[in-house]
């Protein structure tokens, strides 16, 4: 009956043991791949950084006085915002639209086909909407109610303000889609609108 006792207190010594075992290795899993979230922000800001030197984009502090109304000269020129989107201007909206001071208001619904891509190099195409191959159906959404599309697409609408406007976005985690933001991924859109009729 002792030698039972010995053994079974062995047997809970190894089992404690192997147990605690269990939890520093857990423990020290966890703890060796976490990023805080302002290291999260200060690799953002060099992926980002890498991205515009890579592509050789040139960034700027204002928007141009027509910047809706007339495409832009410089091909490489991106707006920065006090939000932190970078932006620029591909293609005006419809002529007539502007003709007629037609612009998108809030609470239009908005069509939006877009491609987006990471920002590793070279980059890489995640999803793409830009034609009825890449989805059949273009993601609505409405303008100045944001929904599950990037915030930063209801910034980048109201610059883009006539529908038929295409744009280029580098969009800071910050601003994306939920995931986006809790991963505090960067992400480059390519964004073309088209209105509703109300």
């Amino acid at each position: 009956m002792f030698i039972c006792f010995i053994l079974q207190t062995e047997n809970m010594k190894l089992f404690s043991g192997f147990l605690l075992s269990c939890f520093f290795a857990v423990l020290v899993v966890g703890c060796s791949g976490n990023s805080t979230y302002s290291d999260l922000l200060k690799q953002q800001k060099a992926t980002i950084s890498t991205f515009l030197r890579y592509d050789t984009i040139n960034v700027v502090g204002s928007l141009p006085a027509d910047y809706a109304t007339k495409a832009w000269t410089g091909k490489k020129d991106y707006y920065l915002s006090s939000t932190g989107l970078y932006y620029h201007l591909l293609q005006v909206g419809d002529q007539s639209a502007i003709d007629s001071k037609d612009s998108i208001r809030l609470g239009d619904a908005v069509i939006v086909r877009y491609v987006k891509m990471d920002l590793t190099l070279p980059p890489d195409t995640l999803e793409n909407t830009w034609t009825t191959l890449g989805s059949a159906y273009p993601y609505t959404m409405t303008y100045g109610t944001v929904g599950s599309e990037p915030t930063a697409w209801q910034e980048a609408v109201a610059y883009m303000k006539y529908s038929g406007a295409q744009a280029e976005l580098i969009v800071p985690g910050t601003m994306g889609t939920s995931t986006d933001q809790s991963n505090v991924t960067p992400y480059y859109y390519k964004l073309s609108i088209k209105k509703l009729p109300r």
